[in-house]
């Protein structure tokens, strides 16, 4: 049976922290609790011994089996406290890979392991097993040791079929990465606390700063492992996160190991972080509306808004150091401030004025990271049954009235910079409107002084006109002058022609008389003017 049992299990142990060499690094460097959770006879128990051979000598697992007999019932066997402080006990001692193993079907089991692993900074880690009988109560009836009956393992898996949601995902740094990162971080509050740059606006700081001098350090409380979110979960209540847990990106890469790049590190007067870098690896399971749930009326690059808290300020949310490097971005984009620079051995040191520093590392810094969860114990949380999951919702309601105050806020910016983009708008078109007018009012201007200088041109033609007329009706009387002129000559010719004839008559008369006087004259008659005359010649 055992053999034909491992057999069957033989494909089951693919994950992360057992088959990939760079997941196992990482989780040889942090401090991991891993909670196995199914059925009686599901695979759990070789799961955890699996986990423990991987790990030797940094391991220790804890098991109910033999101890607890799993039942579906609402209260905890009093034994499970002797196992509890067993785990706590190892977390103290900093063993690197706690395990639990038994079924863990009990939202208020789970809830104390989750409590003992914020307790002592572990990454607690939900891991079921890939068994193909996992949920066949038929064969588990064969495999578990505690000869539950079908049906008593049924109802057991009814309450195993819920999902459990964390806080929130991202990426985990590795008890030796957050080591350095804090290193990075207080190096900069310390050369900042030297400074006379920063100490010329200590002021930005309130009531913290002293006349000389400022604890930046005291100033910036670091809570928690330090982590990098992905997506904010509300444990499966906020908007999209069981869409999110669903994604193929977020299911493969869950438990695996991530090399984040640290680009920069920065504080304001509210928080204290660093500024991160994605891969396109990392891009797969970063929410493409994480930036725009921040910044409503503006586009930013996917992954704009990726960070790691280093610490805030008395009374102020994590959630806010995000907000804060979103508002470097914004400046950065716009491009047009005097910020001062100050050169340190770290890197280039910019002030953006307000209190808000950011340090541009010369190189960036690797650190090593784990994509998992976040599954702290929700305020109310001792309670159990009815009352706790009225917790739970008080709980998520206040949060959704905090995000939809904050949305109200982001709507009521957004929408006093669309007042202002239509009052730019009307402004452009008035200015435009006026352009026009001119423009219609210089067009009439020019068709004015071209109908004007058309008139005159037509009277210039015109008088034109009348000038070539004159001068035609000039020429018609000149030409009739000369005609009457050369009538008169004409007629005078016509006198003179007629006087040359009359004369010409009277020559030819003259010379025919004399002609008839010398004929008289040879035959002596006297002349027929003789005979007239009486006149006698002696």
């Amino acid at each position: 049976m055992q053999e034909q049992a491992l057999e069957r299990a033989e494909g089951s142990l693919a994950f992360p922290f057992l088959d990939d060499e760079a997941s196992i690094d990482a989780y040889r460097e942090s401090r991991t609790l891993f909670i196995m959770r199914g059925l009686p006879g599901s695979g759990k128990s070789t799961l955890a011994s699996t986990i423990a051979g991987k790990y030797e000598g940094i391991c220790n697992v804890i098991s109910a089996d033999h101890k607890i007999r799993p039942e579906a019932c609402p209260a905890l066997p009093e034994k499970y406290k002797e196992l509890d402080e067993e785990a706590g006990r190892f977390c103290e001692e900093g063993v690197a890979v706690v395990v639990i193993d038994d079924t863990n079907h009990q939202w208020e089991r789970l809830e104390k392991l989750f409590d003992i692993a914020s307790e002592y900074q572990y990454l607690a880690h939900l891991v079921e097993p890939k068994t193909p009988w996992k949920n066949d109560c038929a064969v588990l009836e064969e495999k578990t040791q505690w000869e539950l009956t079908q049906s008593e393992l049924e109802d057991l898996r009814g309450s195993l079929e819920e999902a459990v949601y964390p806080l929130f995902y991202g990426w985990f740094l590795t008890h030796k990465s957050q080591s350095h990162t804090k290193e990075m971080g207080k190096k900069l509050l310390e050369t900042l606390g030297e400074l006379d740059e920063f100490k010329e606006h200590w002021g930005d700081f309130g009531g913290a700063a002293s006349e000389t001098r400022i604890n930046l350090e005291e100033y910036f409380d670091g809570k928690g492992i330090l982590h990098c979110t992905t997506k904010f979960s509300d444990y499966g209540k906020a908007t999209g996160a069981q869409e999110y847990a669903e994604l193929e990106a977020v299911k493969e890469f869950f438990g695996s190991a991530f090399h984040l790049r640290i680009s920069g590190l920065f504080i304001t007067p509210r928080t204290a972080g660093a500024r991160v870098r994605l891969s396109d690896k990392q891009l797969e399971v970063w929410p493409a509306d994480s930036e725009k749930e921040a910044t409503l009326s503006e586009e930013l690059p996917r992954g704009s808004r990726a960070h790691i808290t280093l610490g805030c300020a008395k009374d102020v949310e994590a959630v806010q150091t995000g907000l804060d490097l979103l508002e470097f971005i914004r400046m950065e984009k716009e491009g047009d401030q005097d910020w001062a620079v100050k050169d340190t051995d770290q890197g280039k040191l910019r002030y953006f004025g307000k209190g808000m520093w950011m340090l541009e590392l010369s190189e960036e810094v690797t650190v090593k990271t784990i994509f998992g969860g976040f599954y702290p114990k929700e305020e109310g949380g001792e309670e159990a049954g009815v009352e706790k999951e009225g917790d739970e919702r008080a709980v998520g309601e206040e949060r959704e009235e905090k995000t939809v105050e904050k949305e109200g806020d982001e709507r009521a910016v957004e929408k006093e910079g669309d007042e202002r983009a239509v009052e730019e708008e009307r402004e452009e078109k008035t200015v435009e409107k006026e352009g026009d007018e001119r423009a219609v009012e210089k067009e009439g201007h020019e068709k004015a002084v071209e109908e004007k200088e058309g008139d005159e041109k037509a009277v210039e033609e015109k008088e034109g006109d009348e000038r070539a007329l004159e001068g035609v009706e000039k020429a018609v009387e000149k030409e009739g002058d000369e005609k009457a002129v050369e009538k008169e000559g004409d007629e005078k010719a016509v006198e003179e022609k007629e006087g040359d004839e009359r004369a010409l008559e009277g020559v030819e008369k003259a010379v025919e008389e004399k002609g008839e006087e010398k004929e008289n004259q040879q035959e002596g008659k006297p002349a027929e003017g003789k005979k007239k005359g009486k006149c006698t010649i002696m």
